[in-house]
C-alpha cells in the first residue's frame, strides 16, 4: 500500500511539473477585427495564467505580429517595447478622416479623378521625403494621454486633441506598389511611430493646385516587431483549437540573445549581491546609460542592469 502511494505521489509530481506553463514569450499572428487585449484574453483563458501582456499594441483594424510576454517575463517588456518595428500599409489617397484610417469619418475628400494629376515622382518624391528622423503628431484616436484621458476617450466626445510633435525615426519606406488611389508600402521605423499619422502626413503634403489631397491608411500588416517575425507567429484561430501542452511548445525562453543586450555573467557572492538588488563588486566598459543583462555561468538571467560610470546599477531583479 505504501509502495503504492509512493508511486501515485510521483505520478502526481510529474503531472504537476508536465502542467507548469514556463515563463517566456509567445508570438501570436493578431487577425483583423480583434484588438490586442482580446488576444491577450485568448492567450490567458487557454493557459490559465494570471501574468501576460503583449509587446506594442496593433490597431484593432489592422494584423501582424503580435508578441505576448507570459509570467516573469512580462519584466523584460520594458527592454522589447521600444525595438523597430516593420509594416506593410496600404495608403487610400484622396480623403483624409478623423481616425486617420479608413474606419474613421471623412474630414475632407477630393474626387478619384483629380488624383491623375500627380505624377509618379511627385509622390515618390513625397512619399521618401518623410525617412529619417521626423516630428510626427499621434492621431486624435489613440492611447496617447492628455490629462490622464486616452485621446480616443476625447475624440468619442466630440473633442480632437492635438498633441504636441513626437521625434520619431523611419529607417525605410520602400514604395512597393502605386495603383491610385492605392499606395502600398513597406515601413521600417522606431516604435512610437503611427503609420496612420504617415498616411495622413502625405496625403497633407501632396497637393493639386494648392490643394491638399488628403490620405487615410487602408490596411496595415505588421511583419516584424524587434526580433520577431512572422515566421514565429502562430495564427490567433489555430491557438483556439490548441491545448495548453500544444501551445507550451511555441514560448519561447528570454535569453539575452532575444532582448538584444549585451550579458554579464555573475558568480560566487556577486550572484547573492545581486538577487538582493546590490550591484556586482566590480566594474564594467560600456556607455552611460547602456541597459545590460547580468546572467549566471549557465545563461539563466538573474537580473537587468543599468551601465554608470563603470557600476551597474540593478534595474530588476528577475
Amino acid at each position: 500500500m505504501m509502495q503504492e502511494n509512493l508511486q501515485r505521489h510521483e505520478e502526481q509530481e510529474k503531472e504537476k511539473k508536465g502542467n507548469i506553463i514556463p515563463d517566456g514569450i509567445i508570438v501570436v499572428d493578431k487577425p483583423e477585427g480583434k484588438t490586442s487585449t482580446q488576444i491577450d484574453n485568448l492567450v490567458k483563458k487557454k493557459l490559465k495564467v494570471k501574468k501576460l501582456g503583449h509587446i506594442g499594441t496593433i490597431d484593432p483594424f489592422a494584423s501582424g505580429v503580435l508578441p505576448i510576454a507570459i509570467g516573469k517575463a512580462t519584466k523584460f517588456i520594458p527592454y522589447l517595447i521600444d525595438k523597430d518595428r516593420e509594416y506593410i500599409a496600404e495608403i487610400l489617397l484622396g480623403k483624409r478622416t478623423d481616425t486617420d484610417d479608413i474606419t474613421g469619418s471623412v474630414i475632407y475628400s477630393i474626387d478619384e479623378q483629380e488624383l491623375k494629376k500627380l505624377s509618379l515622382k511627385e509622390i515618390e518624391e513625397v512619399i521618401k521625403s518623410f525617412e529619417g528622423i521626423i516630428d510626427q503628431v499621434p492621431p486624435y484616436y489613440s492611447a496617447k494621454k492628455y490629462m490622464g484621458k486616452p485621446l480616443y476617450e476625447w475624440a468619442r466626445e466630440g473633442k480632437f486633441i492635438e498633441l504636441q510633435p513626437k521625434r520619431v525615426t523611419i529607417y525605410s519606406i520602400e514604395i512597393m506598389k502605386i495603383s491610385l488611389p492605392i499606395i502600398q508600402v513597406k515601413v521600417l521605423s522606431s516604435s512610437g511611430m503611427y503609420v496612420r499619422s504617415l498616411a495622413r502626413d502625405i496625403g497633407e503634403k501632396l497637393k493639386i493646385n494648392g490643394k491638399k489631397v488628403g490620405g487615410t491608411l487602408k490596411s496595415l500588416r505588421r511583419i516584424r516587431c524587434g526580433t520577431f517575425t512572422e515566421k514565429d507567429a502562430i495564427p490567433a484561430e489555430a491557438i483556439k483549437h490548441m491545448s495548453p501542452d500544444q501551445i507550451k511548445n511555441y514560448i519561447k525562453e528570454v535569453t539575452p540573445e532575444l532582448l538584444d543586450m549585451r550579458k554579464i555573467i555573475i558568480r560566487g557572492q556577486d550572484i547573492q549581491r545581486v538577487m538582493s538588488g546590490a550591484p556586482p563588486k566590480f566594474k564594467v566598459q560600456g556607455n552611460n546609460g547602456e541597459n545590460v543583462i547580468l546572467a549566471d555561468e549557465s545563461g539563466k538571467i538573474i537580473a537587468t542592469g543599468e551601465i554608470n560610470r563603470g557600476i551597474v546599477k540593478i534595474k530588476r531583479v528577475i
